[in-house]
């Protein structure tokens, strides 16, 4: 397995990448911070001693300012200070830059812009070597093209503020090491955490068979990993409903088509060797293949139907359920142990029903069947109340009738019939009942829907 594809490793890569991202963010505001706070302190000095300088010039415009401070303050034109800041910079395309510009705002090399409470403007030229601060008064003179300009090279301090950063930033990796550390241990606590309800289910999952399985029903939180397990629990039910379907298949063919194919192929053996002259024989022979083939045909229209995954197409008809059952009658009369055995059809001649004709054949070819096959005197009667279809025989009986109607594990005595009529029902939503109070033989109850 790909461990880049895994949930746990992206769970600590999410941790980690969230932990560095965080912290390169919040070391740069702190660089940011650093920076202006110092060029808030700076330039809080710049106009304290530019207020002092300004008030002296004004008691005595002649006032010498080299004695008074480090820095240089002259009295002229914007123009003019332009000259002056020429010869902070040594570089010579900087100095022709300078020299192309007629105004301080218009310089390429002009940074952050400050304005004072007094008034003051405090302008800052950054070049690759140099930083200049500018401060720019006005003298509320007549002349208004003089202003009060105090320049500072403040390269020595930036580099001293560089070194501060350095060590700052030191500190700055040591803390990120420690960070990646914690978020790599709270990333593994986590991708724990969140996979733990996974693994339980995998654990759940991997099981041995279906009956070792244990539904997810109620075990998760309403959450991702909760809808999974209701599907994997979907899922689990339709292939165990599958393999239901697939075995009891196997076993309706292996144990219905045994019969008919049997008599088909001894009927059709028997054709064989009749002599020509006998032709009531050969159709006798002939008659009985035909019978088997269309059992056969039958069985295996019901056993497909009962296969399908989905429940079956119950396409509503009108039809006469006199004759329907009539024609079943007809149909297995052949299976008759005794002709003293009476087939009688309670059901009115006018009767019709809005149904599924298809499928109501199938189920009372069924249980007609089973009837035919194990009634050997008495009668066989069919009759209809409302919605209820009830068959009854006075046959050898059903033992267990309300074992048979719960489960596929028929008695042998009965056949598979009931069982498929069982199954079929249910898939049409109507109600097969065997009447367990019934002694004089078998009566089945079937309630469409």
């Amino acid at each position: 397995m790909n461990i880049i594809q895994s949930i746990r490793f992206r769970i600590i890569f999410a941790c980690i990448f969230f932990s560095v991202v965080v912290s390169f963010c919040y070391a740069w505001v702190t660089f940011s911070s650093l920076k202006y706070n110092s060029d808030e302190l700076f330039n809080w000095y710049l106009t304290q001693e530019a207020q002092v300088l300004l008030a002296k010039y004004q008691q005595n415009p002649h006032q010498d300012f080299a004695n008074m401070t480090s820095a240089h303050v002259v009295i002229s034109s914007e123009q003019e200070a332009l000259a002056k800041l020429t010869a902070f910079f040594p570089d010579n395309k900087v100095k022709e830059s300078i020299a192309k510009t007629s105004t301080l705002n218009a310089l390429p090399l002009l940074g952050p812009v400050f304005t004072t409470e007094q008034g003051f403007i405090i302008y800052e030229f950054i070049s690759k070597h140099k930083t200049v601060h500018v401060l720019k008064a006005s003298l509320n003179s007549v002349n208004k093209e003089e202003y009060f300009f105090y320049f500072v090279d403040v390269s020595d301090f930036i580099n001293y503020d560089n070194n501060s950063e350095k060590r700052i930033l030191d500190m700055f990796f040591k803390v990120l090491a420690l960070i990646f550390l914690l978020s790599l241990l709270i990333g593994f606590w986590i991708a724990k955490q969140v996979v733990s309800p996974l693994t339980r289910l995998a654990t759940s999952v991997d099981a041995d068979n279906y009956k070792a399985y244990q539904p997810n029903q109620g075990k998760y939180f309403n959450d991702e990993i909760g809808f999974l397990a209701r599907r994997i629990d979907s899922f689990v039910d339709k292939a165990h409903e599958m393999i239901n379907r697939e075995k009891a298949f196997s076993r309706d063919v292996s144990h219905e088509l045994r019969t008919p194919l049997a008599s088909s192929r001894a009927a059709i053996e028997l054709a064989l060797v009749t002599p020509a002259d006998k032709p009531e024989h050969l159709n006798k022979y002939l008659q009985r293949a035909a019978r088997a083939n269309g059992d056969m045909s039958h069985l295996i229209e019901t056993f497909l139907l009962l296969g399908r995954e989905k429940g079956a197409s119950n396409s509503q008809t009108t039809f006469n359920l006199h004759q329907l059952v009539e024609d079943s009658f007809a149909k297995h009369n052949y299976l008759k142990r005794d002709d003293t055995v009476t087939c009688i059809n309670l059901i009115s001649p006018d009767l019709t029903l809005i149904s599924s004709q298809r499928y109501l054949a199938i189920i009372l070819d069924n249980v007609l069947r089973n009837a035919f096959q194990h009634t050997f005197d008495g009668y066989i009667k069919v009759s209809c109340e409302h919605s209820r279809i009830l068959i009854e025989d006075t046959g050898e009986g059903i033992a267990n009738s309300k074992a048979l109607v719960q489960s596929d594990n028929v008695l042998e005595k009965s056949g598979v019939g009931l069982s498929i009529v069982r199954r079929l029902c249910e898939k049409l939503a109507w109600r097969f009942i065997i009447d367990d109070k019934y002694t004089q033989g078998t009566r089945v109850i079937i309630e469409i829907a």
